[in-house]
């Protein structure tokens, strides 16, 4: 029994050391840079620019016969106005005739070019809430050191600051090494189909093939967003693939007095609960991982163990971390049943109802397999699974962390907001950046601007806003990334 006990207590000394010495091994992954001062930015001129492009209705509505072609023509006109240099400069193409594709020719023609991405449209006001707006959701109103409107998250202001900035170092003589591409899509808020996916189809017919794309994505979180409570930005390598399904159920409906024991809405609210109750399982492959690689070297001792010994705590790490809203979101493909309809009158049993579920695919799973585990979960042969405006679309490729793309925006991150620590991870939403993947040896998707709680509510929303310092904050990264870009 001694020589048992022995052999245990070794074992477990054992696996103490291996855990110390795999933690002491997990070191930061962050670069040591010089905070850039240098750029002056006019900020009276640059915020009465923003604000006008904020006055232009450049609106995506979901009805594509309400889309008012002339508003994009004249933010054509406005950019022209605005950016001199950047139109005599760099030669511009109008695609689909509403999107317009910039090229910076570089020096250095066995470089692959890289290629920034940003969007005119926005996103229509929410009826009845025009009231609720501090200041006009058009007016374009700078005041309390804020510029206000619609689009001021999402995302005029990144295309207005990579205006500012192309503006600008072709003012101070930049000319870059490799060929630089400035790509504004008219209709992201619709997912791109006419806009970047035309655009990419047109680079694709010139054969050209990307270093990498950089598009909007998540902000910079202030210290009491981070989970590391330390200012981080994440910069997403891989985006979740989308598709919708329409889950429909009849019955033979009928006057309420009489229900059946299974109603069509009955048998309708059971199939939601069961993907509700039985979510697609969560994996802390891929993105997950990449995020905590570089998170986790920067946390208190007791939390760094743990994912330092990831091979061993996986399941603890996934059960912590699936009890997070955002993380849950990175760690699986997520259910949300979003609409229904169903009923014409209070005392009339509906006949037929159907419930839309939109499902964001991780990288892993495929929108196949999210039909698979939707009829295999519902279970019931009156319940049909149809798939909603298409077949969706595949997650995208993982992009390297060891490529150039993401090692210039973690030195310009670095350069430009001070004290930020920098992973790789996974946008949750979509971009216009899948229309380019195909074409892209890697995508990147950040937003360099800080977002605190108060922020977290603007995108899409009401009151949207951005403040004159993470403007001007924001102009000098896009001015730094392009430096950088052109150095490479």
């Amino acid at each position: 029994m001694k020589k048992l006990l022995k052999i245990i207590l070794g074992l477990i000394v054992i696996f103490i050391a291996i855990l110390l010495v795999k933690t002491a091994m997990f070191t930061s992954k962050q670069v040591a840079v010089s905070n850039i001062k240098g750029i002056e930015v006019d900020t009276k001129a640059v915020t009465q620019r923003l604000s006008l492009a904020f006055q232009i209705k450049t609106i995506s509505h979901q009805d594509p016969s309400l889309f008012d072609t002339s508003k994009i023509l004249d933010f054509h006109k406005f950019l022209e106005n605005n950016y001199p240099l950047v139109h005599q400069k760099l030669e511009r193409v109008i695609i689909n005739d509403y999107s317009i594709l910039f090229k910076w020719q570089g020096s250095d023609a066995g470089l692959k070019p890289v290629l920034l991405n940003a969007h005119m449209d926005v996103v229509p006001i929410e009826p009845g809430t025009e009231s609720k707006w501090k200041f006009p959701p058009f007016s374009g109103a700078i005041e309390e050191n804020f510029v206000w409107g619609r689009g001021a998250i999402d995302m005029k202001s990144t295309l207005m600051a990579i205006m500012e900035a192309a503006e600008e170092n072709l003012k101070r003589g930049l000319s870059p090494k490799r060929t630089i591409y400035l790509s504004l899509g008219h209709d992201e808020e619709l997912g791109g189909e006419n806009g970047a996916k035309k655009i990419a189809a047109y680079l694709k017919d010139k054969g050209v093939q990307l270093e990498f794309t950089i598009d909007e994505g998540m902000p910079i979180l202030d210290e009491t967003l981070s989970p590391i409570k330390q200012q981080t930005a994440i910069i997403a390598v891989a985006e979740k693939g989308y598709i919708t399904l329409k889950i429909s159920t009849k019955t033979k409906g009928g006057h309420s007095s009489m229900p059946p024991l299974k109603t069509t809405l009955g048998i309708l609210a059971r199939a939601i609960v069961a993907l509700e109750d039985n979510q697609m399982p969560a994996s802390y492959a891929g993105p997950a991982k990449l995020l905590f690689e570089y998170l986790g070297p920067e946390m208190p001792f007791g939390q760094k163990i743990l994912f330092a010994n990831d091979w061993i705590f996986e399941s603890v790490i996934v059960g912590i971390l699936e009890k997070v809203g955002v993380m849950n979101a990175v760690l699986r493909t997520t259910t949300a049943p979003t609409m229904i309809e169903g009923g014409v009158k209070e005392n009339v049993l509906p006949s037929q109802a159907h419930v839309l579920v939109n499902f964001r695919i991780r990288p892993g799973n495929t929108p196949d397999d999210v039909v698979t585990h939707t009829k295999k979960v519902i279970n019931n042969p009156v319940v049909e699974v149809t798939t909603h405006n298409g077949r969706g679309t595949f997650p995208s490729p993982v992009s390297s962390v060891d490529a150039i793309g993401f090692r210039i925006m973690q030195r310009t991150i670095s350069e430009i907001f001070e004290d930020t620590v920098i992973s790789p991870g996974l946008m949750v939403a979509g971009t216009d950046t899948k229309h380019f993947v195909s074409i892209a040896d890697n995508s990147y998707r950040s937003y360099p601007i800080v977002f605190s709680p108060k922020d977290t509510g603007l995108i899409h929303g009401t009151n949207e806003r951005i403040s004159v310092d993470a403007y001007l904050k924001m102009i000098q990264y896009e001015t730094r990334l392009m430096e950088n870009i052109s150095r490479q």
